[in-house]
């Protein structure tokens, strides 16, 4: 049996959360006794706990090695979904990284799993771009890093002007990548 990790932000129990979520759908006029929302209150508890597990510490670590490697490294297409700061509906897309390392480089599967982390919290997409650059730049100390984020962004698709589908494209970029050659090989690699 494994131990139930403990909240670094003082995490409330999913119960307190499920009370408030069940007032206020009751406030709204919305009956939890049908079958369909009888369980939504504990449902959104445990999704909002899920999608905005970025406060905690990662449940992995980011394991850094030495390296020689020159050249530039490129994720492109990572799949990332972030809750809108603004009114807490989720916003999903991808991002495209590229890092020239100093002398550390991340295991792979770490860049994509760190991201990740990153986007589970409450967010904008222009904050979000350049922490997730600062966070890289923390870390390992690279010669530069570029991130660009597309994502589509729920609460413009149900509320307010109610268009869906028209992306949002951030960049920020830190070190080497303020120089036109590395920035211009990024984006010949990212359109490959």
């Amino acid at each position: 049996m494994t131990k139930k990790k403990e909240c670094q932000y003082n995490c409330p129990d999913e119960l307190v959360v499920e009370r408030s979520i069940r007032d206020i759908l009751a406030t709204i006029g919305i009956p939890d006794t049908d079958a369909e929302t009888m369980a939504t209150p504990l449902r959104v508890a445990k999704a909002w706990t899920e999608m905005l597990r970025g406060y905690e510490e990662p449940d992995f670590t980011a394991t850094s090695f030495p390296t020689k490697f020159k050249g530039m490294v490129v994720r492109k297409g990572i799949p990332f979904t972030s809750l809108c700061a603004h009114h807490m509906i989720p916003y999903s897309g991808t991002v495209d990284i590229g890092i020239i390392y100093n002398s550390r480089k991340l295991g792979i599967s770490k860049i994509i799993r760190l991201i990740q982390w990153k986007c589970a919290r409450l967010s904008s997409q222009e904050e979000l771009t350049e922490e997730l650059v600062d966070m890289f730049n923390k870390i390992i100390k690279p010669k530069g890093v570029m991130i660009i984020m597309s994502a589509f962004h729920g609460c413009e698709a149900c509320r307010g002007v109610k268009v869906g589908n028209v992306p949002t494209i951030t960049s920020w970029f830190s070190g080497v990548f303020k120089d036109t050659a590395p920035r211009a090989e990024f984006m010949t690699l990212i359109s490959r």
